[in-house]
Parts: structure tokens; sequence; C-alpha cells
């Protein structure tokens, strides 16, 4: 009999995953580093990827797992591809998203330390998320504490 057939507590050593938690996951931050030369060795790769994932996160069913994407591309200048949107229902503007990415030039030559570029490319991300949730909770809910989480894909700082 399985763990989640069974009446009582889930014992110590296995936790049943409960919907309710995935209710409470964060908005999330990508911020890709598309500066060349890395861009064009591995952007391909990496759009291919990305929409395989948004694809397959926008056709789950039950809770949502990943609730708001927001999405920075660093390269010559940091830039916001897309700003934070629900990402079930929105396939086809994450799509679109991942094709603006797809589209960043390979080769040339970055000047801005990519180093100030990220750290960029953080903060606007917090004050856009700041924004955000100023526009769309309500008053009751202005005193929680909002969290987002930013994850990073770049190569090793030189």
């Amino acid at each position: 009999m399985d763990a989640r057939n069974r009446s009582g507590p889930p014992s110590s050593s296995f936790q049943v995953c409960r919907p309710s938690l995935f209710s409470r996951q964060p908005p999330r931050v990508l911020i890709v580093d598309a500066s060349p030369p890395w861009w064009s060795e591995t952007g391909t790769t990496l759009c291919e990827a990305l929409d395989n994932f948004l694809t397959l996160a926008c056709s789950l069913d039950g809770p949502c797992r990943l609730p708001l994407l927001s999405l920075y591309a660093l390269s010559r200048q940091h830039e916001c591809l897309l700003p934070f949107v629900q990402v079930r229902g929105n396939l086809a503007r994450l799509r679109s998203c991942v094709e603006e990415l797809r589209s960043i030039p390979g080769e040339g030559c970055v000047r801005a330390p990519r180093g100030e570029l990220l750290k960029q490319a953080v903060l606007d991300s917090l004050q856009q998320f700041k924004q955000y949730t100023r526009h769309t909770t309500t008053p009751n809910q202005a005193n929680n504490n909002g969290s987002v989480e930013v994850s990073t894909e770049t190569r090793a700082f030189d």
C-alpha cells in the first residue's frame, strides 16, 4: 500500500508532497548570460531547453509549480525580455520571449564588465518585483513578506 493511501500522518522517513506547498512557490527571475563568444556556443541548446521546460510548465495539470516568471538577458547591456507574467496560459508569450533570446547575436564585443551587468539585472529584477507586488496585492497582503527567486545561467567570470 502506498503511503498516500494510509490513514494517519506520514512517517518521518517519507513525506507526502502537499499541493499547498506548490501554491506558495515564489515568483522566479531567470538571468541569462548571452554575451559573446559564450552565447554562440551555448545559445541554441539553452533556448531549446528553455522552450521545452516552459512548454512542460504550461501544460502540467494540478497546482501551479511556477506561478510567475521574468527573464533578463545580459549581452551588451542587461535587458528585461519578459516582465513578470503568469506562466500558465501564456505559452505563446513565453515562446516569443525565447525567440527574442535566441535572436541575440553570438558574436561581437562586450564593453561593460559582466559582473556589473549581472548586478544591475538583479537590482532591476528586485525593483520590478516590488512594483509588481505593489500593484497586485491587497492591503491585507501588503504586510506579508514576499520573496522572489533569482537564478542565473552564465559561464564562470574571468
